[in-house]
């Protein structure tokens, strides 16, 4: 065999097993949580839409909402359909999660500030509820840190 076939060969066989690396690594973030308690689905009222983000009065509005819902939804194209999201500190939060069933390592989405670790299996919702107590931007991610978000609190 020729020298650059050996080498087509040996990178090939490397690249097979970096990618094989990754496929295995990305299994364990998603799977694989030693100790981790994966929050359990809320029963959650009929999504009122995607558009819904949360609750922001106006600042001459009446009495603040008693709880904010915000909706998130991890996409196959390897990103959440919202990037940033908004709350008001002190009000509590009800987190509404999904993914796509192409959103790999996205399926899974934690915030770690707020106790957060969310796995939506089969585009099933699932739903935290908090209550941000600072102000402050706050990150959400997929076990990969592949998808990212933040979540403003004001």
């Amino acid at each position: 065999m020729s020298e650059e076939k050996i080498m087509v060969q040996k990178t090939t066989a490397l690249l097979l097993a970096a990618l094989a690396f990754a496929v295995l690594a990305g299994a364990y973030a998603v799977y694989a949580h030693p100790g981790a308690q994966v929050q359990q689905s809320v029963p959650a009222a009929a999504n009122p839409g995607s558009a819904a983000q949360a609750i922001r009065p106006p600042p001459d509005a009446g009495p603040q909402p008693a709880v904010q819902d915000v909706y998130i939804r991890a996409l196959g194209t390897g990103a959440y359909d919202k990037a940033e999201i908004a709350v008001k500190k002190g009000i509590p939060v009800r987190f509404h999660f999904t993914a796509d069933a192409d959103a790999g390592c996205g399926s899974y989405l934690v915030m770690e500030e707020f106790g957060v670790k969310l796995l939506s299996r089969n585009g099933e919702e699932q739903v935290a509820e908090f209550t941000p107590q600072q102000a402050g931007t706050y990150e959400y991610h997929c076990g990969m840190h592949m998808f990212v978000g933040r979540m403003v609190v004001s």
